[in-house]
């Protein structure tokens, strides 16, 4: 291995020691004309420090020249004086030299007069890339080190995926590139992986297998997911009942409805199920009804939807009798709760017909969760992609959907089906899901699956990538979960903020090279790297279409055509 200290790439000597940074002074970081050439110590640059035994790498974050000599490097007659430029040294990780690579943590820190040496780039690419994979492990091929002489950064899909990865960037800074090349990897690798594609700029990826939608787009095939794979919570905030009547009626009106499921529509003694498929209750018996629920309690306490749901509204009504009073043996009449859940009743019938919700309880194209079970069988398909882009915005319908296949997959993930065959779930703009409150000041409801996987999918075999260009709106206890994160170019503070705040390994010095980073380049931190890592992302086989508006070709068409006579005729009028 080439040596780390190298005399003819000496930058400085160190003069101040703190426990994560160091202050050096750069005798050669001064650009003048006749030397600029030879000038050393450049604010990003990877240095070793020498400590004798120990060799330590830092990376120059300041470099500036006392307030005493800031006037030294001005163009003057004659010899102006010579400027002793000082620089502050993050220090990253301790370098193995046994076994050749950066191991995390400092094994030693520095003394006043250690010599700081220039880091030779394929030296420090080989150190980085040695501490990474192993070189009979798969691995993926995340890009090139910035500063690693042509060094492939490669990293075990363990350490990428094992405990959920983020991908930050604003707008242009490479986010949806690095998710397509991350899918090419996988794919390459033998993963199996569903990608959620809120905006449809993933449709042209070669690497899916693929692509599903809940409504019709080219190329993809026509899904829905059936109402009855949904909980009672979901259905709670779609319908969005009060919390002080209309709430227990419609839990009471689900029960009911799946007692009359269980038993297949045949009434136990006592029980009297309508032509119309609900259970009657108005001046019946409740002890036949109560001994029904007992007898099939395991089936009716099961939080799914497994019910006729054109039958909820009627039911509902049909719970609203008095259940109180002289005659604690039956049911009375409908009580005054009938008029209070008029609004409940008739949101119930909009909703479940109307075409927004279609994708819930609509019959058209396959259903999600028969497709969703293939996939995890069939070893054919690596990569599939479920479209969003079709999907309404009306009644929060994109936020509970993808809530409810998120509880879909956690449910499946607890029943150990990911244990030997790990799934990745790849989820961009993930802010527009995370963290959200469906309902008002009545009743709401938290959607948290995807918050529930990243919290405990990781030990079922159930892992994430989650893709944001907003940070700062994903719950902090999310943040915390993601192992490795691909931050690329963030220029808001608050978004900065909120990665600092999830991540130890990215403090506040690492953090100022984020907004300067060029569209593709990002820095890589995890538990398993042993320092911040600034890569340039692979370009993908085809990347996304993340294009915005053309306004050019608009415009230019747009005026190139002949002016309407009409439109002439009332601007003279």
């Amino acid at each position: 291995m080439q040596s780390l200290v190298d005399p003819d790439r000496y930058v400085g000597t160190i003069t101040v020691v703190g426990a994560s940074i160091a202050q050096a002074n750069l005798p050669q970081a001064t650009a003048r004309p006749e030397r600029r050439a030879l000038a050393r110590g450049a604010v990003g640059d990877f240095v070793f420090i020498d400590c004798e035994s120990i060799k330590l790498l830092g990376r120059i974050i300041e470099v500036k020249l006392p307030d005493n000599e800031r006037l030294s490097v001005e163009p003057a007659m004659g010899s102006p004086p010579e400027p002793h430029p000082v620089g502050r040294i993050q220090l990253l990780a301790s370098v193995d030299q046994k076994n050749q690579k950066l191991v995390r943590g400092l094994r030693a820190h520095p003394r006043i007069g250690d010599a700081v040496y220039l880091a030779q780039p394929k030296l420090f690419g080989d150190l980085a890339a040695n501490s990474l994979s192993g070189s009979d492990q798969l691995s993926i091929d995340l890009g090139l080190l910035s500063a690693g002489g042509g060094i492939h950064l490669k990293l075990p899909p363990e350490k990428l995926f094992g405990r959920h990865c983020g991908v930050f960037g604003a707008t242009g800074g490479g986010k949806s590139w690095t998710i397509a090349a991350i899918l090419d990897q996988i794919k390459a690798a033998g993963g199996k992986c569903i990608l959620f594609d809120p905006t449809g700029e993933f449709a042209s990826l070669p690497s899916v297998t693929k692509h599903y939608a809940f409504n019709d787009e080219e190329g993809t095939q026509p899904v829905h997911f059936p109402y009855t794979q949904t909980t009672e919570e979901d259905l709670f905030a779609l319908f969005r009942p009060s919390g002080q009547s209309q709430g227990p009626k419609l839990r009471e009106a689900m029960r009911s409805l799946k007692l009359l499921r269980v038993c297949g529509g045949i009434a136990p003694e006592g029980v009297v199920f309508s032509t119309r498929g609900t259970v009657e209750k108005t001046n019946r018996p409740r002890a036949p009804f109560f001994n029904a629920l007992d007898a099939h309690r395991d089936a009716i306490n099961s939080p799914f939807c497994d019910f006729r749901i054109t039958s909820l509204a009627e039911q509902v009504t049909a719970e609203c009798v008095w259940s109180t009073g002289n005659n604690t043996d039956n049911w009375g009449g409908p009580d005054s709760s009938v008029a209070h859940c008029e609004t409940l009743v008739a949101r119930i019938r909009t909703l479940i017909t109307t075409h927004q919700l279609s994708c819930l309880f609509g019959t058209a194209g396959q259903s999600l969760v028969k497709v969703l079970t293939d996939f995890f069988e069939n070893d054919a398909d690596d990569i599939i992609r479920i479209s969003f882009r079709s999907v309404h915005f009306e009644h929060n319908t994109r936020e509970i959907l993808l809530n409810v296949i998120g509880r879909y997959l956690l449910g499946e993930a607890r029943k150990g089906s990911f244990r030997t065959r790990p799934v990745i779930v790849a989820l961009d703009e993930a802010h527009q899901f995370l963290g959200r409150t469906v309902g008002d000041e009545y009743a709401s409801v938290r959607l948290e699956s995807f918050g529930i996987i990243a919290k405990e999918g990781r030990k079922y075999g159930l892992t994430s990538i989650m893709a944001t260009q907003r940070p700062r709106d994903i719950p902090h206890d999310v943040l915390s979960q993601l192992g490795t994160l691909i931050v690329h170019r963030l220029t808001n503070d608050e978004d900065r903020q909120a990665v600092e705040r999830s991540c130890g390994d990215l403090d506040k010095n690492a953090a100022m090279f984020i907004p300067t980073l060029a569209p593709g380049e990002a820095i890589i931190v995890g538990p398993d790297l042993p320092a911040p890592m600034p890569i340039q992302i692979h370009e993908p086989r085809i990347p996304p279409d993340s294009r915005g508006p053309d306004y050019n070709k608009f415009w230019k068409e747009r005026k190139a055509k002949p002016a309407d006579p009409a439109s002439e005729d009332e601007l003279l009028v």
